[in-house]
């Protein structure tokens, strides 16, 4: 039984989807949420003080908001959540967090992040959860 899941998100629909069954998920099994947020700031090559570096700055504002609302939605619902931010490959991010907290589940819902994407990066495959099938405790 998973009692720490970590979702990676970037707010997208298909993340909320997939964030919002693991809360419920999360309630079922009064398991702790771990919402990881990733700037994917291998997708830019510019020095600092660029335009990219504004709009990575811009990313990590939305990034951090949109996880303290996940924090406020689990508290009105009873659930645990921590919210987790890096900048970084969001790949090896995610394969670093889940190691380093210990998860028992990892959901991934982010578009360019596959499970066998994290398998290769060394996530072991029995803590990568469905996303696209009911998730049951």
């Amino acid at each position: 039984m998973a009692t720490e899941i970590l979702v990676p998100t970037d707010g997208s629909e298909r993340a909320e989807s997939v964030t919002n069954r693991a809360l419920e998920l999360a309630e079922r099994m009064d398991a702790t949420v771990h919402a990881l947020y990733v700037v994917d700031t291998q997708r830019y090559s510019e020095p600092a003080l660029s335009s990219v570096e504004m709009v990575i700055d811009q990313f990590e504002d939305e990034g951090k908001q949109y996880l303290q609302s996940l924090v406020e939605d689990g508290d009105s619902r009873g659930i645990q959540v921590e919210g987790h931010f890096r900048r970084g490959d969001p790949t090896s991010e995610i394969v670093d967090v889940a190691t380093e907290l210990g998860v028992d589940m990892v959901l991934p819902c982010l578009e360019d992040v596959s499970p066998k994407q994290l398998r290769r990066h060394g996530l072991d495959s029995e803590k990568i959860g469905a996303t696209k099938r009911p998730l049951t405790a």
